[in-house]
């Protein structure tokens, strides 16, 4: 940690230093080719005779070095294309080095005026029409960092206790450059956490999502990837913690004229310790008595990553996207856990303890292509998108349990279980969407469809340890073999008007087939399901001059369970507390109401939203205690519905140039039925999620990032609490930006907690886990790209030469 603390108290020593600034940008024509010997001039606003001017190289990059601080003017000129102009580029001390995205310049048609832009800075967060926009570029949490920890810094975005992504409270459809992903939830987590957070641009949460997602329950988040300059670029990082923590990425891209390739590859691994407790009370007709445990745990993990994406304009009509995704877990766990049965008297009647090994891998391979087609009518596309996925996980689980007297003497009981997992998944899909314009240019349609096919194969197999010869022989009870296949077909279709330039109307209707089908091989039979579901959808949306807007939706969505809740496996690894999955689960549908009013002026941003939602077949795990027996068994079921109501606000205010602070705060409360309440003793609870992020620049090279969160989360059976958790960031950096240091501190104050309670009709249980998630991270990063050369002295001069003609 010390050298870590002198690192970046030289490098932040260098960078208060700095006293000019530089500006880079890429010129280019309409086609995407680099324009060479384009003319960039810097005009000083103070005085139009201060002025700084250079051309681009080949690959259409220029670089003005040693800019005093102060507004300019940016004037781009090529010899038959139309000049443009950037205006408001602000150099200052605490942003003196501007990098600017490809700069197009068009043809020059006679009696056009100069193209004027007025160029505006990203701030961390961004908040339109109740949408979202993390710009994960601007934050120094993006270092060393994957894509599951930057979406919890995102406003209204968390996990629940099993690591699922949720907005709002709800399931949200993840795409990735506007591509959805189609993984279970583990897969999912498996590429999120393979995701480098330093190869995202921007994170977007939809709450109001356009029509083809409009159907989704929790909206949609969009992660969008970087896509290099003009030329060739490459990056490479290598960080490491002091949990355990270490990895290297690298990066390369190269774009030229209608093709553009973007690779990115690396590898992570973490290392979690942890311990915990439960206290149960368990209540009988006659008696009670009492189950206790303790528990620690050491969890493993390396995940090797790459994706490479390939974008082709065939012209400027026709567009090719190819996305190759691969991504590994690869685990060794371990958990020893001591179980305590205690009778009415407080004495210790039982004693034993038990440990699991873990070790296993996933594989995760992912093809996409996606053509896009433009017609010469502004606006309108059609879209068709394929997808194949395929994943293999296998694990090996070895349960050993001993048994105690009371007095902790070993009784010469014990025994050897192993479960033996190989699972596969695979699947593909193909969607469509087309949109158009009409005539009248106020009102647009929208239509699609898709269909999703999915399947698995889980084959389960268990030993047990004979006693004297040691044979290992088949555990029928924990065996478990069955395929699953599950199939989608959707087709839609929207309106949307435009009445004036402030208010616009959408309505539209999504008609849905889902069919399962289970094919329990132990078991010798089989069962399917197909139905039917219309989803509507509707919004309406007003803008006043005050930049005042109010958005109304309704929407019916579905929930369907996947593998995870069907998966009929019991899992044994706690023998007093069964789990299994229901392949009987129906989906969920809920009709959704929500109100969201928003405004913003200059450095300030607030919205508020309400909504209603009326839940039907609710699935969730639910815990029961066994008839004469201490073991609980917690299977997935369907309840009868709930009602949801919904209150929720994020807010972002610039202090200074200097200082940026952004906050949000959701909030659901969760309303059972009279029968549930009454018969199985479900609870009306809330559920609680906040976030706070805060950016605070001293200089342009040197920067500060924080963010702290705070969930709380109610079930049917009681609440989840969880302590707040905190991600510090320093950042540095030097050699023209080409080098870049980052200090995170994660949890630096506190271990994550999670607190459990959970209320059945005849037990009590209280659940109490702590990871060690302290953790300072060291990320190193360099840039490898090509920097536009200072022009010569006799370039100077002709280029001054042309401007004064």
């Amino acid at each position: 940690m010390r050298i870590c603390w002198l690192l970046l108290s030289f490098f932040f020593y260098t960078a208060l230093n700095a006293q000019q600034g530089t500006l880079t940008g890429t010129v280019l024509d309409e086609k995407g080719a680099a324009l060479e010997s384009a003319t960039a001039q810097l005009v000083s606003f103070i005085d139009s005779t201060q002025m700084l001017t250079t051309t681009s190289d080949k690959s259409g990059s220029f670089t003005i070095y040693n800019i005093p601080y102060g507004y300019y003017r940016l004037r781009l000129t090529y010899i038959s294309l139309q000049t443009k102009t950037i205006d408001s580029i602000y150099f200052r001390e605490e942003r003196s080095d501007f990098n600017l995205p490809d700069l197009v310049l068009k043809p020059k048609v006679q009696n056009d005026l100069d193209e004027i832009i007025i160029y505006a800075e990203k701030p961390l967060i961004q908040s339109k029409e109740g949408n979202i926009t993390f710009n994960a570029g601007e934050s120094a949490l993006s270092q060393g960092s994957n894509a599951s920890d930057l979406l919890t810094q995102v406003p209204l975005v968390t996990k629940d206790p099993n690591g699922k992504v949720l907005v709002r409270g709800k399931e949200p459809r993840i795409l990735i450059d506007d591509k959805p992903v189609e993984l279970n939830l583990q897969q999912l987590q498996d590429l999120l956490e393979s995701l480098p957070g330093s190869s995202i641009e921007k994170i977007e949460v939809l709450t109001n999502p356009p029509p083809q997602y409009a159907n989704e329950q929790g909206g949609v988040i969009n992660i969008t990837t970087k896509k290099g300059t003009v030329g060739k670029s490459g990056r490479l990082s290598i960080f490491g913690g002091t949990r355990g923590e270490y990895g290297a990425n690298g990066s390369f891209s190269y774009r030229k004229n209608k093709l553009a390739i973007n690779i990115n590859a690396g590898f992570a691994g973490n290392e979690f310790n942890g311990y915990g407790y439960s206290f149960r009370q368990n209540t009988y007709k006659d008696s009670t008595n009492f189950f206790n445990t303790n528990n620690e745990y050491k969890n493993q993990n390396i995940r090797p990553n790459f994706r490479a994406n390939i974008d082709y304009e065939i012209t400027k009509s026709h567009l090719l996207n190819f996305v190759v995704l691969y991504n590994q877990n690869s685990y060794d766990n371990l958990n020893e856990t001591v179980f305590r049965n205690i009778n009415r008297f407080d004495q210790l009647y039982r004693l034993s303890e038990r440990s699991i090994n873990s070790k296993g891998d996933s594989y995760n391979p992912n093809f996409s292509v996606t053509y896009t087609y433009k017609t010469k009518v502004p606006g309108e596309v059609f879209r068709l998108f394929t997808n194949v996925n395929y994943s293999n996980s296998k694990s090996d689980r070895l349960f050993y349990q001993q048994f105690f007297n009371p007095d902790y003497t070993f009784n010469g009981n014990d025994t050897t279980q192993l479960q033996i997992n190989n699972n596969i998944s695979k699947g593909y899909n193909i969607r469509f969407s087309y949109d158009r314009p009409l005539f009248d240019k106020k009102t647009s349609v929208s239509f699609g469809g898709y269909y999703i096919h999915s399947f698995s194969d889980i084959n389960v197999d268990a030993l047990y340890k004979r006693k004297g010869d040691g044979a290992l022989l088949p555990l029928d009870v924990l065996s478990n073999y069955f395929l699953f296949h599950q199939n989608i077909t959707n087709l839609r279709g929207s309106v949307r008007q435009h009445f004036g330039n402030s208010f616009s109307a959408t309505a539209g209707l999504s008609m849905e087939q889902t069919g399962i089908y289970f094919d329990l091989l132990k078991a010798g039979k089989d069962t399917s399901n197909k139905y039917w579901t219309v989803l509507p959808f509707a919004n309406l949306n007003k803008t006043w001059q005050n930049n005042t807007n109010l958005t109304m939706s309704y929407r019916r969505t579905i929930r369907r369970p996947g593998i995870n809740e069907l998966n009929p496996t019991r899992d044994f690894s706690d023998p007093y507390n069964i789990r299994a999955g229901n392949p009987s689960l129906l989906a969920s549908p809920a009709h959704n109401f929500d109100l969201v009013l928003g405004k913003s002026k200059g450095s300030f941003y607030a919205n508020i939203g309400v909504g209603y939602n009326v839940v039907e077949d609710i699935y969730t795990p639910i815990r029961e205690l066994l008839p004469n027996s201490n073991v609980t068994e917690t299977i997935w079921q369907n309840i009868s519905g709930r009602k949801e109501y919904e209150m929720s606000t994020w807010s972002g205010y610039t202090f200074s140039r200097k200082l940026r602070m952004n906050a949000s705060a959701s909030y659901t409360f969760n309303q059972y039925s009279d029968f549930d309440k009454k018969n199985r003793k479900y609870r009306d609870g809330g559920s609680l999620t906040s976030n706070l992020n805060a950016v605070f620049t001293l200089k342009d090279l040197y920067s500060a990032t924080g963010s702290f969160t705070y969930n709380r989360f109610a079930n049917p059976q009681g609440t989840v609490r969880s302590s707040v958790s905190m991600n510090l960031a320093l950042q540095a950096k030097m050699l023209r930006k080409k080098l870049t240091l980052t200090l995170n501190m994660i949890d630096p104050l506190f271990r994550q907690k999670n607190h459990v309670f959970t209320y059945g009709s005849n037990f009590v249980l209280e659940n109490f886990s702590s990871t060690q998630t302290k953790n300072y991270r060291l990320s190193i990063g360099y840039s490898f790209t090509k920097s536009a050369k200072k022009p010569t002295p006799k370039t100077k001069a002709a280029i001054q030469k042309v401007i004064k003609s």
